[in-house]
């Protein structure tokens, strides 16, 4: 297929900081980056050759000509000619190009300072349970307690044949009594075997119930140092300015161009700013070197996302936004972010920790209905051996007493 544009003139914005996107050597020539990459692997993929020669968008004296929006409208009108960057789609930039298929999403966020915070209360040490299990786990010593009392009071344990507050006392007392303290006298054999059975389900309970509070009283929580909304920053170069003037009501002597992630740390520890405004991307760009006390909220403001700018009609447009797609599609986009932006699957944007989970009826369920089958076995166990043995000691009448 023949080519539209066999030589393909492509303009890079010249960038001091942010250089994981685009990188410039000391000559001023194109080494690189996230965004250089993308383009070339989507060149590959026309169905046509095209031979790209990029030139940064700079003066004699090799310093920026100007801003992302100037940039853009550089190309209005020419042919054979391209923006490779990081440049979001705007609507005053698409009246001038048009732009492919995004290549990164870009919602805005706000970064600001955040602070380690142990969120314990007085009631923390009952977290690890839900509600609806520390009244089982009570109703089931409850239960225990009962079933202990109808297998003593059987067996005539004068512990059980007191008045009726003093039996409701041992039912609680009992089971507690007879292992810790040796003060309770057992004459039931079903009675040890429930005991066993309670004892083995209240050392599992505790097992688990200090496993899950270690998690509770270790969990680091960020929280965000409230921004005073007075001196913000952004990407010296971007289109923020005029958002967060809108958006937080801030003069233009309030804000303040930033170049790099560094800047950004540096502004924000020394308190230059209170915040920064910038896409999802660069974001997370710092929050990966920094993040631990860092953190973001939002987004703020959906953008449509970051893509390349072709001039309205050109021929390249459609076949290199279905590259883009197949680029994006594809195991190439995370290889070049990990290679580039220091990205993988496991990256968590926010060090936070989520809250250990707490544990319900559910996770039990079993160990409850094998110590209810148990005790209920108990229970009727002993009911047989006692009707048994009271068979037995019937009185036989004698002979002399059928003689009468």
């Amino acid at each position: 297929m023949k080519s539209p544009c066999p030589k393909l003139e492509v303009w890079v914005p010249k960038k001091d900081g942010f250089t994981e996107f685009i990188k410039v050597n000391e000559k001023s020539e194109v080494e690189g980056g996230f965004s250089i990459a993308i383009f070339c692997h989507a060149l590959h993929l026309l169905p046509y050759s095209v031979k790209p020669n990029f030139r940064l968008f700079i003066n004699d004296t090799g310093k920026s000509r100007g801003t992302y929006d100037q940039l853009v409208e550089h190309i209005k009108g020419k042919t054979c000619h391209a923006v490779a960057g990081d440049v979001t789609i705007r609507g005053n930039r698409a009246q001038h190009v048009d732009f492919t298929i995004p290549y990164l999403n870009s919602e805005v966020y706000v970064l600001v300072r955040a602070s380690h915070e142990w969120n314990q209360t007085l009631w923390t040490f009952l977290k690890p349970f839900t509600w609806r299990l520390w009244i089982t786990i009570v109703v089931v010593c409850l239960f225990t307690g009962v079933a202990l009392a109808i297998l003593e009071y059987r067996e005539k344990n004068p512990s059980f044949s007191s008045p009726i507050y003093n039996q409701l006392i041992m039912v609680i007392w009992f089971p507690i009594s007879t292992f810790f303290f040796q003060e309770g006298k057992i004459q039931n054999k079903c009675s040890k075997v429930v005991l066993v059975i309670w004892l083995s389900m209240v050392f599992i309970v505790i097992q688990i119930f200090t496993a899950t509070l270690s998690s509770w009283l270790t969990l680091d929580q960020l929280r965000p140092m409230p921004p005073t909304f007075e001196h913000a920053g952004y990407q010296d170069g971007s289109f923020f300015k005029d958002l967060i003037t809108k958006k937080f009501n801030c003069s233009d002597k309030q804000l303040l161009p930033l170049k790099s992630v560094e800047e950004y740390k540096s502004a924000l520890t020394s308190g230059i700013v209170s915040f920064v405004v910038d896409e999802l991307p660069y974001i997370e760009l710092f929050l990966a070197k920094y993040g631990s006390e860092y953190m973001k909220f939002g987004p703020i403001n959906q953008e449509s996302g970051i893509a390349f700018a072709f001039p309205r009609g050109s021929h390249l447009l459609q076949d290199f936004s279905r590259a883009v797609i197949n680029v994006t599609e594809s195991e190439i986009l995370m290889e070049m972010k990990k290679k580039y932006l220091g990205f993988s699957t496991n990256d968590t944007s926010q060090p936070n920790q989520n809250p250990p989970q707490r544990l319900d009826v559910q996770s039990f369920i079993g160990l409850f209905i094998f110590m209810g089958t148990i005790i209920v076995g108990a229970i009727i166990t002993s009911e047989v051996s006692i009707m048994r043995r009271n068979k037995k000691v019937l009185p036989v009448k004698s002979s002399t007493d059928l003689w009468i």
